[in-house]
């Protein structure tokens, strides 16, 4: 019971954005951008904030140019690192990169043992009746109207074994490679897609989320997906559109204000591309199941169309999912969402861990 206990007894407090933010780490690459200076009066706290490059959620849904690069460069930091050249290629041309086996099954064993422990203390201390899903304080969600648990948020925060994964230096390594800079975590989660009974996520791509409702100014952060259990099509492993990271989707409808509870507890619909563009899109990309056997490291980029559908197999899939966000990408005041913040859990802006990620051998 002391995670539940835990997740109960941690309130979200309002924190103020870091104040080192300056308009050279902040402003996209356009020469259209222009400097404002947004004072927000709940957060006492001012902002530099970039006039808005990729708009989403204001009734368009043609997709727009990409401003940023996915491969970045940082002539400050040495961007050598364990990606061979071809590695890079790939990633740089799908959005993607599977690594097999990166780490073994003796390897994940720690992270294994404690992350079926806290899934089954979740699941029993579940009240008759309840039906939990996201919330300011709630860490966790569950399949609808079922005590089987869906997702875990930020356990680098909260369990010793998915902190040290999370920080290793395997992971780090190339993710730092990639993005050029030093790196924290944005957002973490354990996706548990249990067999028969997890649904699926719809279409859709995490920069159109964490630009709107979080404040990610730029595409410059991406997604660790180190796989639990085996992976394949037919328990709903990761869908992609290879190619897609390269044109921007926004969504079309405006952001509601429960939207937290709807897009954590089942299908995702403001955030989704719409159909007859995704359509589109498909046809001129295709689509990529991500398989892989325990411990194979999948890398996306943080703007590729992705989703899964529902496990109808006998076969339990959980990945844990880390998404790394450059030092100097920052949150800043959300581009289109009814609120000032989200959850520290969801997007985080606490200073504690919003700090460069050192790499460690520890497992």
């Amino acid at each position: 019971m002391a995670f539940i206990r835990l997740c109960r007894a941690l309130k979200h407090s309002s924190r103020r954005l870091p104040q080192n933010v300056t308009p050279k780490n902040l402003l996209p690459c356009s020469a259209v951008m222009r400097l404002q200076h947004f004072r927000d009066a709940s957060l006492s706290s001012e902002y530099a904030v970039a006039e808005d490059s990729y708009p989403t959620r204001i009734g368009n849904s043609e997709p727009l140019p990409r401003f940023d690069p996915v491969i970045w460069t940082n002539k400050d930091i040495p961007t050598s690192g364990p990606l061979t050249t071809e590695q890079l290629n790939e990633y740089e041309q799908k959005g993607y990169l599977v690594i097999e086996k990166l780490f073994t099954e003796e390897e994940l064993e720690p992270v294994l043992t404690e992350v079926h422990r806290t899934m089954k203390e979740i699941e029993d201390g579940i009240p008759e009746g309840e039906d939990p899903t996201i919330t300011d304080t709630n860490f966790f969600s569950t399949e609808p109207s079922t005590k089987t648990l869906r997702s875990i948020f930020a356990p680098h925060q909260h369990m010793r074994s998915i902190m040290n994964l999370s920080r290793n230096k395997k992971l780090i390594s190339r993710v730092q490679q990639i993005l050029a800079d030093d790196v924290y975590i944005h957002q973490s989660r354990i996706n548990f897609h249990q067999a028969f009974i997890g649904t699926g996520h719809n279409w859709h791509n995490d920069f159109e989320i964490f630009h709107s409702e979080d404040g990610m100014p730029r595409m410059r952060a991406l997604s660790g997906v180190v796989m639990l259990s085996k992976n394949t099509a037919q328990n709903g492993s990761l869908m992609v559109v290879p190619g897609s990271h390269h044109e921007f989707v926004p969504s079309p409808q405006p952001t509601p204000p429960d939207q937290l509870g709807q897009s954590s507890k089942a299908k995702i619909v403001y955030g989704a591309p719409n159909e007859s563009v995704f359509t589109e899109l498909a046809d001129k990309y295709g689509i990529d199941y991500c398989t892989g056997d325990v411990g194979s490291l999948l890398l996306f980029d943080v703007n590729l169309l992705h989703g899964n559908h529902s496990n109808l197999s006998p076969w339990h899939r959980i990945n844990y999912f880390s998404v790394y966000n450059a030092l100097s990408n920052k949150l800043m005041k959300p581009y289109s969402a009814p609120w000032d913040m989200r959850p520290e859990h969801m997007g985080s802006r606490d200073p504690n861990w919003v700090k460069p990620i050192e790499p460690s051998d520890t497992l």
